[in-house]
């Protein structure tokens, strides 16, 4: 056998072994967007719960008069019960994304060579009749023509992937039940996030005028303590809104995330600067709440 045949074959057992490689390989990262984004916004859930229940208890302070308190309080009760109960709900579908996300990659992770990908079937079945229950919905989390659009190109991306097999069914399978569920969370976050940004408005508003400009004003009071702290705190607050704007954004590039690993692509945790702005955005927050405790603790 001449040297010139062995090296060829060496030459292409090493090609066709790189290639298998690779197909593996693209496969390897499909969950960090995700799972990064799904605890992101869990946490904004954390905080949009807080600022929702704390203005409308402000709020009831403020108009704490009448006949019928009994009455007004238990009508205020139901109501927060019903937005806190929407907010829950929510909750419970990211997890359920994260969860998806998790299997997909405990998927491709996994060595048994016919892995059928019980979990994730089961986690696609229970995402797909969540999304005919929105769809059914003619409110804000109804999809528009753009994102049907886009939902309808997604199998075809999947079916031209070169992803293991396995992982390739697994997508082909769930490439419009997943990007239906990623449109409709971009819908419903959008919703959230102006409702936080609604109350969160008010109540940095309140912030300023209690903690900054009445202590500053008042000259026969010495400024408090913690009077430069809250001044820092407030101008902090100041770039928030900006911050929870890119929570929108990361919602709808998840869907081109998703849009990346149907078509073979690793994640290259593309959303990470986003993600980072919605943390940062969640810490001004909690910071804000802190300060407000001190002072309450303090009068």
């Amino acid at each position: 056998m001449s040297r010139k045949f062995v090296l060829t074959i060496l030459i292409s057992g090493v090609m066709i072994f790189g290639c298998a490689t690779q197909s593996i390989q693209q496969g390897k990262d499909l969950s960090t967007s995700g799972i990064a984004y799904t605890d992101a916004v869990d946490k904004l859930i954390d905080v949009t719960t807080d600022q929702i229940i704390d203005f409308d208890s402000a709020e009831l302070k403020k108009t704490r008069r009448g006949s019928n308190l009994e009455d007004m309080i238990n009508t205020k009760n139901e109501r927060l019960i019903r937005v806190i109960n929407e907010l829950n709900r929510f909750r419970t579908q990211t997890k359920l994304l994260k969860t998806y996300f998790v299997n997909l990659q405990a998927l491709a992770d996994s060595t048994v060579k016919d892995d059928a990908g019980g979990a994730v079937k089961s986690l696609s079945d229970s995402i797909s009749k969540l999304n005919q229950a929105f769809e059914g919905n003619n409110g804000n989390e109804s999809l528009s023509e753009d994102q049907k659009a886009q939902i309808g190109a997604l199998s075809g991306l999947a079916a031209n992937s070169i992803h293991a097999e396995k992982i390739k069914r697994a997508l082909k399978r769930d490439a419009k039940v997943i990007g239906t569920y990623l449109a409709l969370q971009e819908n419903q976050l959008t919703n959230i996030a102006d409702m936080l940004k609604d109350r969160f408005d008010v109540s940095n508003a309140l912030f300023l005028n209690e903690k900054v400009i009445a202590p500053y004003t008042d000259k026969d009071k010495p400024l408090p303590a913690a009077w430069s702290e809250n001044r820092k705190q407030w101008v902090k607050t100041q770039f928030v809104n900006q911050q929870l704007k890119t929570a929108k954004e990361a919602a709808k590039q998840l869907s081109g995330v998703w849009g990346d690993i149907l078509q073979g692509k690793s994640d290259i945790n593309s959303l990470s600067i986003l993600i980072s702005d919605v943390n940062e955005f969640v810490a001004t927050i909690q910071a804000l709440e802190a300060a407000n405790d001190a002072k309450n603790e303090s009068d």
